[in-house]
């Protein structure tokens, strides 16, 4: 019997979707956007942002993040 593992998406690129929508990108422009890493759909960031609501992100943590990262 054949096994197929699900591949989760990363929580770093969750976290660079849910910051290019909040820098005024839409759902559509966002999933375009990092379909270069990851391919996701609108839906998908749609339901990130649900998920994480925006008082669960602050802007200092997403700044550190990407000063680490990048």
């Amino acid at each position: 019997m054949m096994c197929q593992i699900r591949k989760r998406t990363e929580p770093e690129e969750i976290a660079y979707s849910l910051y290019l929508y909040f820098l005024g990108l839409s759902l559509r422009n966002t999933s375009k956007a990092v379909s270069r890493f990851v391919k996701r759909s609108h839906t998908a960031i749609k339901d990130w942002i649900q998920k994480y609501k925006p008082e669960m992100l602050s802007s200092r943590k997403i700044d550190t993040y990407y000063r680490i990262y990048n």
